[in-house]
């Protein structure tokens, strides 16, 4: 498939700012799964916009602003060619030992410690055994843990914010894609599976998706042989095609789409457009 993807983002304050100094993740990354074939950032007031590759393999921009602003108006644009080369695929028969004896689980055991965003304490442990007993297929665990989060917590807008616990997210069932995210990337650490979260867009087209009006998050596990599969648990589906890799990291605070700091009024407010359509055909 692919997408034309526009994602605005607009801060104003109360009072003009004097300076402000912002990092974004807003490019599509380029692997096996899809390749990003143009990205554009707009900044304005205009800036001078800087790029590195983060410990992730994320491509970051970061940008300052000196003179004097009440807005900043920030637009990424792209084009995104993605691949079905695992759409339909249901992983299955991997074990603990299997995991274990992966030459690449111990580089990633930063994916499965407890993170600032996601905790594993006796709440998680208690709801991962009563999904399903330890000691199983990891990969039949994982995605039965990302059904029962779709099936059990309500999708709803203004109950969570960004410091919204693992916690209370399971003991409310409502919150949003990030925290959902998040919920299923705890209960895949209690068993001890390599999770991370991603970030990036969902295409809804003719089947309606959450979601998919903003910036998308969905939870990553490491199942060898199957490499990383992503389960999005606020529409109980594997990630395919239909799915717009932006970034991924420990937890949402490793890949926020924009994350900044000003000097100025303590108040401003945040707006967030996003638009995903499907490329017309050369």
């Amino acid at each position: 498939m692919e997408y034309t993807i526009d994602h605005e983002t607009v801060y104003r304050y109360p009072r003009a700012v004097t300076e402000s100094y912002t990092v974004v993740h807003l490019q599509p990354r380029t692997n096996l799964q899809q390749y990003c074939t143009r990205y554009a950032l707009d900044v304005r007031p205009g800036a001078r916009v800087f790029s590195y590759v983060d410990r992730f393999g994320n491509d970051v921009q970061h940008f300052g602003i000196v003179p004097e602003h009440d807005e900043l108006h920030i637009v990424a644009s792209s084009h995104v060619v993605t691949l079905p080369t695992r759409g339909g695929t249901i992983p299955q028969g991997v074990d603990a030992a299997r995991l274990d004896a992966d030459p690449h689980t111990v580089e990633l055991r930063d994916f499965r410690r407890p993170t600032p965003y996601v905790s594993v304490g006796p709440t998680v442990v208690a709801l991962a055994d009563a999904i399903a007993p330890r000691d199983g297929d990891l990969a039949a665990f994982f995605l039965a843990a990302g059904a029962f989060v779709y099936r059990n917590f309500e999708y709803r807008s203004g109950t969570t914010d960004v410091r919204t616990t693992v916690d209370e997210v399971i003991a409310a069932r409502t919150g949003v894609c990030q925290d959902f995210a998040h919920v299923l990337i705890a209960l895949a650490r209690s068993r001890g599976i390599p999770a991370r979260y991603a970030s990036g867009y969902i295409f809804s087209g003719a089947t309606p998706a959450l979601g998919a009006d903003a910036s998308h998050a969905w939870a990553e596990a490491f199942l060898p042989p199957y490499g990383w599969v992503g389960f999005d648990p606020t529409n109980e589906r594997i990630v395919d095609d239909a799915f717009v890799l932006v970034a991924v990291g420990r937890d949402y605070g490793d890949v926020s789409p924009t994350r900044g700091l000003y000097r100025g009024p303590e108040f401003g407010s945040l707006s967030v457009a996003v638009a995903v359509g499907a490329a017309e055909e050369q």
